[in-house]
């Protein structure tokens, strides 16, 4: 079962379940599909409305939306154990095999009660609300807020408001 199936079933126990069991945040990403052969990869960001924000491509809203949800938590001997990494390389915490996306492109952590993201050094970007993150230049971020990771958004949600997107009451 993929996370976003797992994040799903967790919904439906209920909100107590879903908090005790989920991560505490979580990227998403949310894409296009079967659009045809010719189309390409297409991502979308959707506010909480379930209206396209920053779309990839040419994609309306009656195409079937798939979610991808990527849990921030570490995995067993990675390196960095401070961090939740992002990247294009299986060593990383949470894995985009994207060609625009580097080897060790960003990472997210903890910093008190909130969270801080981070470019890693990478060759294509990345930007929070749109603006440039620096390299190793840490910014907070809030739920429900697009991280662009090369030519791929995310947004971030902290447990809470998942579960809300995920369809919780």
């Amino acid at each position: 079962m993929d996370a976003a199936a797992q994040y799903r079933h967790l919904v439906g126990l209920g909100k107590d379940e879903f908090l005790a069991a989920a991560a505490p945040a979580a990227l998403v990403r949310y894409r296009a599909v079967d659009l045809g052969a010719d189309s390409g990869d297409q991502t979308l960001t959707i506010d909480d409305a379930g209206q396209e924000t920053m779309p990839i491509g040419k994609v309306s809203l009656g195409d079937v939306i798939n979610i991808e949800v990527y849990p921030l938590v570490k995995k067993p001997g990675a390196s960095f154990p401070d961090r939740i990494t992002i990247g294009r390389t299986a060593n990383n915490d949470i894995v985009l095999a994207e060609a625009s996306i580097s080897r060790l492109h960003a990472y997210l952590r903890r910093q008190g009660a909130g969270w801080v993201v981070a470019d890693g050094g990478s060759k294509n970007g990345s930007w929070l609300r749109g603006e440039t993150l620096e390299p190793r230049r840490e910014k907070p971020i809030t739920s429900r807020t697009v991280l662009r990771l090369g030519d791929v958004d995310l947004t971030f949600y902290l447990a809470p408001d998942l579960y809300g997107v995920l369809g919780g009451v």
